[in-house]
């Protein structure tokens, strides 16, 4: 995606800056959603506590997935925080098995019994971020690379003369990158998922 090497930024460097990028990245496509009450949706996802069922569902699982709320780069049981409250107000913390992201799906460890109420907490995208879709791996790519350039270029002079021989530096480099990305997110947040980047004047 770069002309760099690792000799312009150590790969330590570049996995931290993918970290940073990755977290960036989140708090532009995903929505929080806080203490979201488990109830009935409709046939399919009926999210009965019933002292037997552990499937359940959150309510924005059309056309949209749950997403990584602890920046770690995948979707997984870290990702979502189910609490159980039972009838004298008594609140836990109920321990989640698996989550299917693209069904907007969870499953418990165990089933609550009827007396409790159920909320979740988690962060939904309209974008795949486990997989990831390929927009959402671009985003993170021309962001990253912005920050390798910003790394490189920032408190450094555009041109350096020894002598006679005059260096120049690309310092746009970073604005061009972080462009990109913004127009990206764009994409992402307004569900054009079917564009390739191919097609754009990014």
């Amino acid at each position: 995606m770069t002309n760099l090497t690792s000799s312009d930024v150590s790969e330590s460097d570049v996995t931290n800056l993918i970290a940073e990028a990755t977290k960036q990245l989140n708090g532009l496509i995903n929505v929080h959603v806080e203490r979201e009450r488990v109830l009935y949706l409709d046939s399919t996802r009926e999210n009965n506590i019933d002292g037997s069922n552990t499937t359940f569902y959150v309510k924005n699982w059309k056309g949209k997935f749950i997403a990584d709320m602890d920046d770690d780069g995948d979707v997984d049981t870290d990702d979502i925080t189910v609490y159980l409250v039972n009838s004298d107000g008594t609140e836990t913390e109920a321990a989640v098995s698996s989550v299917a992201p693209d069904e907007g799906k969870f499953v418990l460890s165990s089933a609550p019994s009827a007396d409790y109420r159920m909320y979740v907490t988690y962060e939904w995208c309209y974008k795949d971020e486990n997989t990831p879709d390929p927009l959402v791996k671009l985003a993170c790519t021309l962001l990253a690379s912005a920050y390798c350039y910003a790394k490189v270029n920032i408190g450094r002079a555009p041109q350096v003369a020894f002598g006679n021989t005059r260096i120049y530096r690309h310092i746009d480099s970073f604005e061009h990158y972080y462009q990109r990305f913004l127009k990206v997110v764009n994409l992402i947040n307004n569900q054009m998922g079917d564009t390739k980047e191919s097609e754009l004047t990014i």
